[in-house]
């Protein structure tokens, strides 16, 4: 007890109660601990869910010794499983261009590599792959790691997306010139019929950055200007926000098919007036399931060509999910097909102008190679 000012003060401390300085110490240490943990962990997971591409991008790759034409070349990427069963017509259609595009293999089969006899075209044009799950985020990983790559060589200045089963329906220099004249991107982006089916949009997650009237559907499968192949490599904000909604819906056993929307709804946003929103790759979904139809060696004919290659309508067909003894199945919707919205009165026009819709199409099975490469000069043009 001590005396001050007439009153005894105990200045014991209380049993059981550390001294005040020693507690502030530990509270100063355990708050210097926890944001120093919590700024750590945010740079971590923005470096590797989003900066990874463009890290990976700072390596040149790909690139052919031959000078480009002087209106840059086409960077065609080939997302593949492994394999390119169709890689004798590939070479055939560029023979002769070389300066005019560069090669890209991303394979999703681990430790694949072409044989050393492989096309020229092909071997040595591979990137660090990575596996890639369809219905996954890991889709979209991919394509922009690809599009990483492509963009670091300046001299690619159009940028192709296909798959082992695609196959071009005209020349070289026909598509060169389709791509080249003009400014915009073919990229398929419309309003989604069936997205409440699949319950894809996620107030939750996808706001604000997504609003519901802004969540887009199209084809994986696009043509990108330079000034958009960019615009995706520099991407954060979305590339999380859909990085996100996959988790979610992994976790719930789902498929989130970000492919078919986060390229589309990024674009369309940032850039609504510079993008086609038609395909100009072909798939028959005819039979609306998961995956379209596979043309093999016995569809093949002069006049499957003929129609698909003069096809300048594309109808955007409205269809819908119905649930029925616990499964759901696709059923026409009872109202007509209706041209997609954002394609002048149903045409595939490009700045007012109608065209052809297609330069490529899919899914070709190996069998129809033969009649491909024997047919190849007056069905395709080269």
């Amino acid at each position: 007890m001590i005396s001050e000012g007439g009153r005894l003060v105990d200045k014991k401390p209380l049993k059981g109660y550390l001294p005040e300085r020693i507690c502030r110490v530990i509270c100063s240490l355990a708050l210097v601990f926890l944001l120093s943990f919590l700024v750590s962990s945010l740079f971590f997971y923005l470096l590797t869910a989003a900066l990874s591409p463009l890290l990976t991008s700072l390596i040149r790759y790909g690139a052919p010794a031959e000078p480009a034409d002087a209106g840059g070349r086409i960077a065609f990427m080939f997302l593949t499983r492994g394999p390119l069963p169709l890689a004798p017509l590939w070479e055939k259609f560029f023979q002769g261009h070389e300066g005019r595009y560069a090669v890209y293999v991303h394979a999703s089969q681990p430790n694949f590599t072409f044989p050393s006899n492989f096309s020229p075209v092909f071997v040595d044009r591979q990137i660090p792959g990575g596996k890639v799950e369809w219905g996954r985020m890991s889709v979209v990983a991919a394509e922009r790691r690809l599009l990483a790559y492509a963009v670091t060589d300046k001299r690619n200045e159009y940028f192709v997306l296909v798959s082992e089963s695609c196959i071009p329906l005209w020349s070289f220099d026909y598509v060169y010139n389709y791509i080249a004249s003009t400014h915009i991107s073919f990229v398929e982006a419309h309003t989604d019929p069936f997205d409440e089916a699949f319950g894809r949009y996620l107030p939750d997650i996808h706001m604000p950055a997504i609003r519901r009237k802004d969540f887009l559907k199209g084809s994986q499968w696009f043509v990108l200007q330079r000034r958009h192949a960019e615009l995706v490599v520099q991407d954060t904000e979305h590339y999380l926000v859909h990085s996100k909604s996959c988790q979610w819906r992994a976790q719930h056993s789902k498929y989130c098919c970000s492919d078919e929307h986060y390229l589309q709804i990024l674009l369309a946003l940032k850039d609504p007036a510079g993008i086609s929103r038609f395909p100009v790759t072909l798939a028959d979904w005819s039979q609306w399931r998961f995956h379209p139809e596979t043309y093999y060696s016995h569809n093949m004919t002069d006049a499957l060509f003929k129609t698909i290659k003069s096809t300048k309508h594309f109808i955007q067909y409205r269809y819908y999910w119905k649930k029925f003894k616990n499964r759901y199945s696709y059923i026409e919707h009872p109202k007509k097909p209706q041209p997609a919205p954002t394609v002048e009165n149903g045409f595939c026009a490009v700045e007012g102008t109608v065209r052809n819709c297609f330069l490529f199409a899919r899914k070709f099975h190996v069998s129809s190679l033969p009649y491909l490469l024997k047919n190849s000069q007056h069905v395709l043009g080269f």
